[in-house]
């Protein structure tokens, strides 16, 4: 009984929290759930209304015991601690993305 109560533990996302470093664009914002979708979108998770961040600009998910980060088709790119993000990409605390001009923050836990 003991294990099958680690493995659903293990399978639950670690909170996240997300920060705009333009603090006008967004408060800072816990989730829990297994995907966040970024974008300019009002309907986003994370909503940064800024013109050089695409509407559904980038998503993070959690799986295999991590939290990825992934472009989604953005125009002006994502940025993970000032590395072009191509492909899916671990995300760890402290790191720091850039959608197009604007920063935020990771904080995992």
């Amino acid at each position: 009984m003991k294990q099958q109560g680690q493995l659903l533990a293990a399978r639950q996302p670690l909170p996240l929290t997300l920060t705009s470093l333009s603090y006008d664009l967004a408060p800072s914002q816990r989730f829990t759930r297994p995907e966040i979708i970024l974008g300019r979108d009002p309907s986003c998770d994370f909503p940064l209304n800024d013109q050089t961040v695409s509407s559904r600009h980038a998503r993070l998910t959690f799986h295999q015991n991590q939290w990825w980060l992934e472009d989604m088709d953005s125009t002006n790119g994502t940025h993970l601690n000032g590395e072009t993000v191509t492909a899916p990409v671990v995300i760890t605390h402290g790191d720091e993305l850039q959608l197009g001009q604007v920063g935020v923050k990771i904080v995992i836990g």
